[in-house]
């Protein structure tokens, strides 16, 4: 079978990305099964650019143009905030979707998308193609094999992006985390100087830390400590989006969710306590000696 994909939101560079994988364009990355068939976005001329490049026949005006023809919705606008608004009308039809990261800009809105999908049985995903990298899944596996200690993660992300502010970007740090520790964040301190933003996050299992600064260069890294193991890697990202879609499909195959709600949930939640906690800390003690 030949999943009919529509992309939803033609401004993010994932619009050309996943469309040249599902289209056959990227071989090396090419995974079979899917075919990007529609295209919706608010520019006109950036439509005409990710259909060409992404060879997409179909450039619509409204998504329920998109309605019968297509198997699955790729919702991937670079804000989140719209996330939710252009999501819901393919899952209250039945049409599985698949939520490019984040989720959504606000956790009530990933509740509301998430509650949605539960009621209408639809099928729903939405994670950072970084969860699915070699480097973040063999320390997933030293942690599920040995007692964690500590983990860190480090990549870039700006608090004050247009795009939502800082979920836009730090959510790769935020699900990262998630990938390997599991879900089971309890606390978030976060302290920022300028941009630059180290949070702590008390898990359940473990002490942790992530780390974002928009002068970093493009690069997301590891640390993970066990009673047994340290490890310590950049994440090699070349093929996460072929990861990505082998995933999506198997959601497609299987009729079944790929993730939990609470793994798609908490990284949005820990990225947003993270903006929480600097606005709370804002007032700073200084050292006197």
């Amino acid at each position: 079978m030949v999943y009919r994909i529509g992309i939803v939101g033609s401004d993010n560079s994932h619009a050309i990305t996943f469309s040249q994988i599902a289209n056959g364009i990227d071989r090396e990355n090419y995974v079979p099964g899917f075919k990007a068939t529609h295209l919706f976005g608010f520019d006109e001329t950036r439509n005409r650019e990710v259909a060409e490049k992404g060879g997409i026949e179909n450039v619509v005006s409204d998504i329920n143009e998109m309605m019968g023809k297509i198997d699955i919705a790729f919702v991937v606008f670079r804000h989140g905030g719209l996330h939710l608004e252009y999501a819901r009308p393919f899952i209250e039809k039945g049409i599985p979707v698949f939520v490019d990261k984040p989720l959504a800009a606000t956790v009530e809105d990933a509740k509301r998308l998430i509650e949605l999908a539960k009621e209408k049985q639809t099928l729903l995903t939405s994670f950072s193609t970084l969860r699915f990298t070699n480097t973040v899944q063999e320390l997933k596996k030293v942690f599920e094999s040995e007692e964690p200690v500590f983990l860190s993660v480090l990549g870039p992300g700006d608090l004050e992006s247009e795009y939502g502010g800082l979920i836009f970007y730090g959510v790769h740090s935020a699900e990262i985390f998630n990938e390997v520790a599991g879900t089971g964040v309890r606390e978030v301190c976060a302290v920022a100087r300028g941009k630059n933003i180290t949070a702590t996050l008390i898990h359940e299992k473990l002490i942790g830390t992530i780390k974002i600064a928009p002068e970093m260069p493009y690069v997301f890294s590891l640390e993970g400590l066990t009673k047994k193991t340290h490890f310590s890697a950049k994440v090699d990202s070349k093929d996460c989006y072929k990861k990505g879609m082998i995933k999506i499909k198997e959601m497609l195959d299987k009729k079944q969710w790929i993730l939990s709600e609470e793994e798609m949930l908490e990284p949005v939640a820990v990225v947003k306590a993270i903006e929480e906690s600097i606005r709370e800390t804002l007032k700073k003690h200084v050292l006197k000696f």
